[in-house]
């Protein structure tokens, strides 16, 4: 069902695919096994983050997307990164503090329903998801989220 993206260069600003927005439909669940949908997420921009703990870039990534929430977060980007791991919070959490990353905000699609449901083919794969709980852009493959003009470029798709 998935596969990751055998490419080992980073993705620059370009790499983001804008797509005509479109409302989109999921659900992922926090560690208390809670849902949350694009709608309760509620900032200018989401960066939605799909990963799991066996993929090399997506290891590569977490680290910087944790600088990304810290640096833009005051801007009304939130990212959000959800783990498909089939081990669970285990493994994301073994993960995460083997990485030292303590501030961003972790989901679980363990069935990979929100995964399937928002066509998600390989890992790691980000949609930026406007105020309106719509996709406005895509990016499959890293990203180098500390690049100036990839971070221009995602302030550039938020909701005025």
């Amino acid at each position: 069902m998935f596969c990751a993206v055998a490419m080992w260069t980073s993705a620059r600003a370009a790499d983001f695919v804008p797509l005509a927005p479109k409302q989109i439909d999921y659900v992922v669940r926090d560690r208390n096994g809670d849902g949350h949908t694009a709608a309760q997420f509620g900032a200018r921009l989401t960066v939605l983050h799909f990963w799991a703990s066996w993929c090399v870039p997506c290891r590569v990534e977490l680290p910087a997307l944790a600088a990304l929430q810290s640096d833009l977060g005051r801007e009304g980007v939130r990212v959000v990164a959800v783990s498909v791991d089939r081990l669970g919070w285990d493994a994301i959490d073994r993960t995460t503090s083997k990485l030292g990353v303590r501030d961003l905000e972790l989901y679980h699609d363990r069935d990979r329903e929100a995964a399937v449901a928002l066509g998600v083919a390989a890992l790691p794969t980000t949609i930026l998801v406007d105020a309106q709980g719509r996709e406005v852009a895509r990016m499959r493959g890293e990203g180098e989220w500390a690049d100036p003009a990839l971070r221009r470029e995602l302030l550039g798709f938020a909701s005025p």
